[in-house]
């Protein structure tokens, strides 16, 4: 058996259809490299058909544990070197996870790399405020201040290091929590719009006003670690 090369771990969450659509993408696309991909599944109740997909590994979660404690589990069990975060409802474009993980070995202090996002409608899919934008203008790769967690390239031994995704974290701001973790870690953070994904966004959550709640917690969990902590501190 060839000795594999990125785990491609995509959290399920009751949209079979687009994971579906996202599996094939991988399989229609990847090549020159040996990979995986594992599926964790966090408590659907719409469950997905992976019988048939071969070098998948499918993790059950007997109940919904959030964006980061899934994509943790799933590092857990990877036999890669990089770990490709990639969620449910994205489509890759060509041979994102080749070019993605060639640029990452040839370049050096990359803690995580990022490729473009595109909107359905081929236009691209900013990351993070509006204030950031200019830093994915352009064509070349560039160190940046954040990556979104939609698609992310990370080596597994980095990942790990850090402790992951902060299961604090159910659901929302987990990839701005690792990207600032990176950064104090002395890691660059890499845009690389030369490998492009298409991000529906936000398919799994439409009318989950629970995981709408989530968000808000997670947005002040992120807010209270980083800032307000060390406010009251001083």
């Amino acid at each position: 058996m060839s000795k594999i090369t990125v785990s491609v771990i995509i959290i399920h969450y009751n949209t079979p259809d687009l994971l579906n659509n996202c599996i094939n993408s991988i399989r229609l696309f990847t090549k020159d490299i040996h990979y995986e991909i594992i599926v964790v599944d966090n408590h659907s109740s719409i469950k997905p058909a992976l019988a048939e997909i071969k070098d998948l590994l499918f993790i059950q979660n007997e109940e919904n544990q959030g964006f980061a404690k899934a994509n943790n589990k799933g590092a857990i069990h990877a036999k890669g070197q990089f770990l490709f975060l990639l969620n449910s409802d994205t489509v890759l474009r060509d041979n994102v996870i080749y070019d993605c993980w060639f640029h990452f070995k040839y370049t050096h202090k990359i803690g995580a790399l990022g490729p473009r996002l595109l909107n359905e409608d081929g236009r691209i899919q900013y990351y993070g405020s509006i204030l950031g934008r200019h830093q994915y203008k352009g064509t070349e790769a560039r160190k940046v201040t954040f990556l979104s967690g939609a698609a992310l390239m990370i080596p597994k031994d980095i990942y790990l290091k850090i402790g992951g995704f902060d299961e604090h974290y159910f659901f929302y701001n987990e990839d701005l929590d690792l990207c600032k973790t990176l950064r104090k870690k002395g890691y660059d953070l890499i845009y690389f719009p030369k490998a492009e994904v298409i991000h529906f966004g936000g398919k799994s959550t439409v009318r989950n006003s629970a995981l709408k709640i989530q968000a808000y917690k997670s947005s002040w969990y992120y807010l209270k670690k980083h800032y307000l902590n060390k406010l009251f501190k001083k």
